[in-house]
């Protein structure tokens, strides 16, 4: 008979590497990575689409005119003598373009009457003058396009507001003002919106797009 063996059999254990236990934690640490940053560059994109989009609108809008304004063609913008008349009939009353004088009108409100001629310089300059004309009187207008310009002209803003008086003469002159049609002017460079009452929401949009839009040559 055969010998029975010395050894006994020993039973196999598997063993087990760790070096590729860490590769699944890995991969999913690496994979929330990529998705982390696929999701900022996909946020970051969306808000530079959006930002380029508002530039775009804005851009839009303000080339849009105002509801109601009237556009003028330009008889220029040459230096007259101060206190000579207009060597031309301007194009729109009160005008919004053409021959001026040479200095500014302070940026104020006015209860007295101010040449045309002058005030044209302040138009030039990317000014809104806002007129108002009213035979018998008009203290309820006055006092609201006056609420209308005192913040602005308080801010340094390029606004004022004055006086149309189509019977106004200086001694034996012709009427240097004439007939507005309307009881309210509101004029900037080649721009003009008139109205009978106070649309102080039509009169701040037309302000906040032509104020400081400078017209000069060059």
């Amino acid at each position: 008979m055969p010998k029975a063996s010395k050894f006994k059999a020993t039973q196999s254990v598997p063993v087990y590497s760790t070096a590729g236990g860490t590769k699944g934690p890995q991969r999913a640490k690496v994979s929330r990575q990529r998705r982390n940053q696929n999701r900022l560059i996909a946020s970051g994109a969306a808000i530079f689409g959006l930002l380029i989009a508002l530039v775009v609108y804005f851009n839009i809008r303000s080339q849009r005119p105002v509801t109601g304004e009237e556009v003028f063609s330009s008889q220029g913008n040459t230096h007259i003598e101060t206190n000579s008349p207009s060597p031309l009939a301007y194009n729109s009353t009160p005008p919004t373009s053409g021959p001026h004088y040479g200095n500014l009108v302070a940026w104020n409100t006015f209860r007295e009457p101010q040449r045309y001629e002058h005030l044209l310089h302040n138009l030039e300059d990317g000014g809104v003058i806002i007129y108002y004309q009213c035979s018998e009187g008009c203290p309820d207008i006055v006092k609201g396009l006056n609420e209308i310009v005192e913040p602005y002209i308080k801010a340094g803003r390029k606004v004022i507001l004055a006086p149309n008086d189509p019977t106004w003469t200086v001694g034996s002159s012709q009427p240097l003002h004439k007939e507005m049609g309307k009881r309210i002017a509101i004029s900037a460079w080649q721009r003009l919106l008139t109205m009978d009452e106070v649309d102080s929401q039509q009169i701040r949009t037309f302000i906040e797009r032509y104020e400081g839009v400078d017209h000069h040559n060059g």
